[in-house]
């Protein structure tokens, strides 16, 4: 019976410390190992800009070849209405989890494994990894019995895997709490270079208050309609002032925002910037009307270096290469372009 199950599984790959080091572990009881990597402009926005650039990068590093999977309209329904709630934020942990692994499970059988493994650590984090409540994700996910955390697999129930062989129990590792000690260690023993380790900093934005505020917002503005991949994107970078319930403005902080703005070419999108003057690269987001083009052109003018000077051209398009139309920019106070952002 044995050999009904193949020696494959997939990894639930989050590119931190944990995950890779699941992987290794499950490397070395000679396991092949699918790493999947769910992204969403709230987690993993570099993969979902640059796909080809973020794997890579960790196949380089890691020797991990991942399969990268865009999450935002799973994200988008989950944050709608999460059936086990938020956490201190906007963050549906649980919900979130259950949702990739319910998407995991169905592509079991279409690449033939048999289990699937996540970096998990019993104790690690207070809302999702709890005994109990990694319980329910397993349940709710439909992967009971399957589902392995290799570095706590010993304080857990053994799985099905581990009773027909597959993986041997002693292999696996019996980590609980928060310290990174251990795992260091170990990821320098197998080789992963100091500076190459993730740091546990950064994580999901929708835990972040003023992130989760501009979310909220969104949803609200736009309902009863679910936001669109777009309008999430607009949350998360530069400045952001609503113009109106329909339409709001993205401004770029700096030189290396102002770049990642320019790949954010979406239907609904008009790109504007000052003509000749450097400044924020901006994005009008919703309804292109005179009214709010002047709007966004004085705001766009206000964060420049001509701030304050009158007769100034913004040139506007439908991408940063095609802006061809040009409005004159009315001149803003500080306080009014704030009040856009209230």
């Amino acid at each position: 019976m044995e050999q009904m199950m193949p020696k494959r599984c997939i990894a639930l790959y989050s590119g931190g410390l944990d995950s890779i080091l699941a992987i290794k572990i499950m490397e070395e009881q000679g396991i092949d190992v699918i790493p999947l990597y769910f992204c969403t402009p709230f987690f993993g926005f570099d993969a979902l800009r640059e796909p080809e650039t973020f794997k890579k990068a960790h196949a380089d590093k890691y020797n991990i070849n991942i399969h990268i999977i865009d999450y935002t309209n799973d994200i988008i329904r989950i944050v709608n209405e999460p059936p086990h709630g938020f956490g201190k934020h906007l963050n549906p942990c649980i919900d979130c989890k259950i949702g990739m692994l319910r998407k995991t499970k169905e592509l079991i059988y279409k690449m033939d494994a048999s289990f699937v493994i996540t970096g998990e650590v019993l104790g690690q984090r207070p809302m999702s990894q709890r005994s109990d409540t990694m319980r329910v994700i397993e349940r709710d996910s439909g992967l009971e019995d399957i589902l392995l955390r290799p570095l706590c697999a010993r304080h857990l129930i053994e799985t099905l895997p581990e009773r027909m062989g597959i993986v041997r129990r002693e292999g696996l590792w019996n980590i609980t709490g928060r310290g990174r000690k251990i795992q260091i260690e170990r990821a320098l023993a197998y080789g992963i270079k100091k500076e190459d380790m993730p740091t546990p900093a950064g994580g999901c934005l929708l835990t972040d208050q003023q992130i989760s505020y501009k979310v909220k917002r969104t949803f609200a503005r736009l309902s009863p309609a679910l936001p669109e991949k777009a309008d999430l994107v607009a949350d998360v970078l530069g400045r952001e002032f609503v113009l109106n319930r329909g339409t709001i403005l993205m401004v770029g902080r700096d030189e290396k925002e102002n770049e990642i703005i320019s790949t954010i070419v979406f239907p609904g999108n008009t790109f504007l910037k000052i003509d000749d003057v450097p400044g924020p690269l901006c994005i009008l987001r919703g309804n292109d009307t005179d009214e709010n083009l002047a709007w966004a052109a004085g705001i766009c003018l206000r964060y420049s270096k001509a701030k304050g000077t009158s007769g100034q051209r913004v040139v506007y398009g439908p991408d940063p290469l095609r802006m061809v139309q040009s409005i004159t920019a009315p001149v803003f106070t500080e306080g009014y372009c704030k009040s856009f952002q209230d």
